[in-house]
């Protein structure tokens, strides 16, 4: 291993004005979480894996699609919400209810249709995952 090499004569004031640009790199705040539509969806999906105890990628990338829909719209029917994951009616009603059952939607039945839409905690929660967390780019 080589050993440095020698630090040039340079005035104090030089050496000070480099060290307080890299501190000042340091301190810098890192850029915001990404705010695209896909950045988003991945993270919620991200979110659903440890504390909802979702177990393949299918389910909670269904899940987080119809997430996504609630929180553009303050409800949705059933049937919008299979349209918003892609997905037929058996599927559909089967996210739907897994949803309703996790507790981050509640739904309401109005004549032949159920309406679903967020709970107080899913916005909180959604809230802060869709801001991303802080000091994280991506």
């Amino acid at each position: 291993m080589s050993p440095l090499p020698p630090v040039p004569d340079a005035a104090p004031a030089t050496l000070a004005a480099r060290f307080a640009q890299r501190l000042t790199v340091r301190d810098a705040p890192p850029p915001p979480p990404s705010q695209e539509p896909a950045a988003i969806l991945a993270r919620i999906q991200a979110w659903l894996i440890p504390p909802q105890g979702v177990r393949d990628a299918r389910t909670h990338g269904r899940m987080a699609r119809m997430l996504v829909a609630l929180m553009e719209h303050p409800e949705l029917t059933t049937e919008q919400l299979q349209a918003a994951a892609g997905l037929g009616w058996r599927a559909g009603c089967r996210m739907a209810l897994e949803l309703l059952r996790r507790g981050l939607t509640e739904r309401e039945r109005r004549g032949r249709f159920f309406y679903h839409r967020l709970t107080r905690a899913a916005e909180d929660a959604l809230l802060l995952v869709a801001a991303g967390p802080v000091g994280a780019a991506g």
